[in-house]
Formats: C-alpha cells, structure tokens, sequence
C-alpha cells in the first residue's frame, strides 16, 4: 500500500489507498474565539463536502455557492471559512459574507489520513514534519484593507481524529473519512459592514498561494448580531517574512495558545 501526496497550496493530502474509516473525535484546540483545533476540523469537514463544481479551494469566482463560508458542523461562536486554493496562480474571489462573523482560513495546512493501525501521535507527529517543511524559509502576509493582520491573529494548531464525508463529484472519492490536520491560520474578527478586501499569501517554502478576497459584508438582519459599535478592527504592523516558525503542536492536551479571543 501507498501513501499518495497531493501538495496544492493551502492543501496537502497525505492520502492512504484504503476504504473510508469509522468515526474519530474531533481534537481540542488553541483558543481562538472557539478553538483552532475544532475550527481546523470544521473548516476540512466544510471543504471537503463540497463537490467540486462548488468547491471554495478551486480557482476564481464571483458569487454563488463556492462563496458559502458557513460551516457545516457545530462549531463554537458565529464564523465563517474562506477558502485556500488548488493552484499556485494568485486566485481573485468576489464575496458576500454576513456581519458578526469571525473569518477563519488557512496560511498553510495539510491533511493526512491515516494507514490502518496508525496512531494519533504517529500522524500529528507527521501533520508538524509538514507543517514545518512547508513554513521553512517561506514568508507570508496576511492583510485586510491594507493593513497588516497582528501576528497575534495568526495561530498554529492541530486536530485528533476526526471524521469528514466527501460527496459524488468531491475532492476524493464519496465516503466518509478519517483525518488527522494541521496548519497555520487566520483568525480575523468580524469586520463593519461594506466593502473589504482580505489577502492572504505565503511564498519561498514547499508551494505557494496568493488568494484575494473583495468580500461584501452586509447589515445584520433583524434578531441577527452585529458587530459592537460597526468599529473597524484594529490591525497593525508584522513584518513579511517571519523568521520564527511558530511552535510545534505535540498533542491535544498542549496545544499552543494563540490570541484568548479575535475581536
């Protein structure tokens, strides 16, 4: 048996050949206004059910379904997915998103599912080799509106088992399966309504992605929330190429810890 490596920028399959397995737990996670680890597994259970006509990973688009950011799982607080993207060529996206929603998306991640009789520390020790591989001598930047998102907002995390279900026409092929994943993600708080332009890339490590967002963000409707006061968030200066690799994830039980909340 094989394992098969698809490396795509914001995705990286570590893909055993072998039938869908049963149900794991998704893993506890680095604070995030909810946790990273469960938004991690949300954000690939979100992906992953989509077929690829619709898939929010895949090339340019202006409205319609791919722009569905909202999560398909229970997840903790109101938050809403970007996607990252199957091509090294920069992607432009043409989006409306709801007020009152946190935006979390991926830097960097990879996804690895794992061969019979392999264990969670053998394949979260495998997540942070990649991971690690894929941030060495790369650089990256995330920004909203031009501005530079704190590197506080930027936190690594990994998940436990946990089970995704792939649709006819889907990434892989239909059934349900067990992942184990990690990453470098963004978590940005929700933003005032209007026009806003999100950017993310990383360049210099194992691949590249250069993805842009114009995202409209509407008015809450009545009984919805709305963001505190219509304030714009407060983002500042990082530098855009980051020396420091951010810390290994060993487990569930000592993740580390990125900002206590995004707004």
């Amino acid at each position: 048996m094989k394992r098969v490596v698809l490396m795509a920028l914001s995705v990286v399959l570590a893909l055993a050949l072998a039938a869908p397995t049963a149900l794991g737990q998704v893993g506890q996670g680095a604070k995030a206004s909810g946790e990273a680890g469960e938004l991690t597994a949300a954000w690939w259970q979100w992906a992953l059910s989509k077929p690829a006509a619709e898939n929010p990973l895949i090339g340019d688009y202006d409205g319609g379904s791919q722009c569905d950011g909202e999560p398909v799982t229970a997840v903790s607080g109101k938050t809403w997915f970007l996607g990252g993207s199957l091509s090294q060529e920069p992607v432009v996206r043409t989006c409306t998103a709801p007020v009152g929603t946190q935006f979390f998306f991926p830097v960097v991640n990879n996804l690895n599912i794992p061969f019979p009789g392999e264990t969670e520390e053998e394949l979260l020790q495998q997540v942070n080799e990649r991971l690690d591989a894929q941030l060495a001598n790369a650089s990256w930047v995330v920004t909203v509106d031009g501005r530079t998102v704190q590197e506080e907002r930027l936190v690594r995390a990994v998940t436990g088992f946990f089970t995704a279900e792939v649709p006819e026409g889907g990434l892989l092929d239909p059934g349900s399966y067990q992942f184990v994943a990690g990453g470098y993600w963004a978590t940005l708080p929700p933003l005032p309504p209007g026009e806003h332009i999100v950017h993310f890339e990383i360049a210099g490590g194992s691949f590249d992605q250069d993805i842009t967002y114009y995202l409209t963000v509407e008015q809450a409707q009545s009984g919805r929330a709305k963001t505190p006061g219509n304030r714009a968030p407060t983002w500042g200066p990082v530098p855009r190429s980051h020396p420091r690799i951010p810390p290994r994830v060993t487990g569930r039980s000592n993740l580390w810890r990125g900002p206590s909340s995004v707004t």
